[in-house]
């Protein structure tokens, strides 16, 4: 034994033994959350007319239509400045859609800040409208802002 394995601890020990001689078994120990964030695979889509008109009512109806009834959809500009992509999931129906852009509504001008706006798709679910960002792109995944070239935040 060399002078320095005779200072471990019995749990070091073992912990060091399971490592080199069962991999497998010491890899299923590590949280999957932190397996999967290794694995993250980031895909930049083209955006389409469709999407983005789909985006623009997430905004409307999941926002700014809540509360200001008296404006018409048809108001909304945008989004415009789109980046769209997704994470891969196991399989189609696990991928994540994410998009970036900005978005308003014609005579109001307050709605013109705090961008850019964030919106969400898993699988082949509905969008969300996920809020303004004020600047701060923290909520989209890293692996996204990576391809597009975008700051986390600034």
């Amino acid at each position: 034994m060399t002078r320095w394995a005779g200072r471990l601890s019995v749990a070091v020990t073992v912990a060091i033994t399971v490592t080199v001689f069962f991999p497998t078994a010491a890899m299923s120990a590590v949280p999957s959350s932190l397996t999967s964030q290794a694995r993250e695979t980031a895909v930049n889509l083209r955006i389409t007319e469709k999407i983005r008109h789909t985006l623009a009512d997430a905004f409307w109806n999941q926002n700014y239509g809540k509360y200001h009834p008296g404006v018409g959809r048809n108001k909304v500009d945008g989004p415009k400045k789109v980046y769209y992509g997704k994470i891969k999931g196991v399989g189609a129906g696990q991928d994540v859609y994410w998009a970036v852009g900005s978005i308003s509504v014609k005579g109001d001008p307050i709605s013109h800040q705090d961008g850019p706006h964030v919106w969400r798709k898993r699988g082949h679910g509905a969008w969300s409208y996920r809020g303004d960002t004020g600047g701060c792109l923290a909520k989209v995944p890293s692996a996204l802002l990576k391809i597009w070239h975008l700051p986390s935040c600034h």
